[in-house]
């Protein structure tokens, strides 16, 4: 029986381990105190919970049953760190929940077959000199796989860089790794599409991709999925699986090796942020490839915008009902 009051049934959901944000996004705005004194708006409530963050609803409808998430399995994850199990199964529920919401708003049909990196890679150099962190999005839209970069994170510590949905044989993608450059979230977007492209995902399985708290250069703790979703993505940004760029002539500081990669982009046909990322990667010098950056691009700005805003344009949200594209918005950062 329903008796829990709003701010009883709340308190579930956060000992549950779900973040205040997820929950105040998820809750619908038509909720009032003359909701709270009908059975059937308090039940509807629940189900509109359920439906968005991946709860069973009939464990929602006992207020003395414990809350439990539908998507427990399967699911893969990368770069463990002592993650509990309700933290995995509430980044699967809420994973496959949005990627359910993507995909029923995204008009364009599901990509069917396999390509490789190269093919990837030169479909898109048909039309420009590298591949851009915006023609990588462009590239997923246009092949159903609807991507955005959330705002809003279903644990209270964020710890995703990125994850892939599958919901049948459909996928999304959903970004969670900041960025104020393009190439420092062009890898993770191009990494989670190999592992699309690469069939890592079983249909109806989500892979996450957590992020790391000490970047390792090496791949030997790497498993081969891993190993070989790197070696597509650097492909697809370079022309080879594994480039090696180190420095030629006279100077060694970040102004001097912005200026040497926007030189050599067009003719190595790598965007000139991810060359200079690739000089980081082959040498350490990471302080020197970060700080090239801002000689790069000018004014840092925030990637994901970038990303929604696009994610807003291609989505026909009018295919979706209202509470749910308010939500939507809200995990997208573009409501308060």
């Amino acid at each position: 029986m329903l008796h829990d009051d709003a701010a009883t049934f709340r308190k579930r959901l956060s000992d549950l381990g779900l973040s205040d944000s997820v929950i105040d996004a998820a809750w619908p705005d038509w909720w009032s105190d003359d909701a709270e004194a009908s059975p059937s708006a308090r039940a509807e409530l629940r189900y509109s919970l359920a439906r968005k963050l991946g709860l069973e609803p009939h464990s929602l409808l006992e207020d003395k049953e414990i809350p439990r998430f539908i998507w427990k399995e399967p699911a893969q994850f990368k770069h463990l760190s002592g993650e509990t199990d309700g933290e995995k199964w509430a980044l699967t529920s809420f994973g496959t929940a949005l990627g359910k919401i993507l995909l029923r708003g995204s008009s364009t049909p599901a990509f069917q077959g396999t390509r490789t990196a190269l093919e990837f890679r030169a479909a898109i150099l048909g039309n420009q000199t590298y591949v851009r962190f915006v023609d990588l999005l462009s590239l997923c839209w246009s092949i159903g796989i609807p991507t955005v970069h959330l705002r809003v994170f279903p644990l209270p510590r964020k710890r995703m860089a990125a994850m892939s949905v599958s919901v049948g044989t459909s996928h999304a993608i959903l970004l969670g790794k900041d960025a104020l450059y393009p190439p420092q979230i062009a890898f993770y977007l191009a990494h989670e599409l190999a592992h699309i492209s690469l069939n890592h995902l079983k249909d109806n399985e989500v892979l996450v991709d957590l992020e790391q708290d000490v970047p390792s250069d090496l791949h030997e703790e790497m498993d081969s999925e891993e190993r070989a979703a790197d070696a597509f993505a650097l492909e697809l940004l370079t022309g080879v699986p594994d480039p090696e760029v180190v420095p030629i002539g006279p100077g060694s500081g970040s102004r001097s090796l912005a200026k040497a990669v926007l030189d050599a982009a067009p003719d190595l046909h790598i965007e000139p942020g991810t060359l200079a990322l690739c000089y980081g990667f082959s040498t350490g010098a990471w302080a020197t490839a970060m700080g090239a950056l801002p000689y790069i691009y000018g004014a840092p700005r925030e990637v994901w915008r970038e990303v929604n805003s696009i994610a807003l344009e291609q989505l026909s949200l009018s295919a979706l009902p209202l509470d749910t594209t308010l939500y939507l918005r809200k995990v997208l950062g573009e409501v308060g």
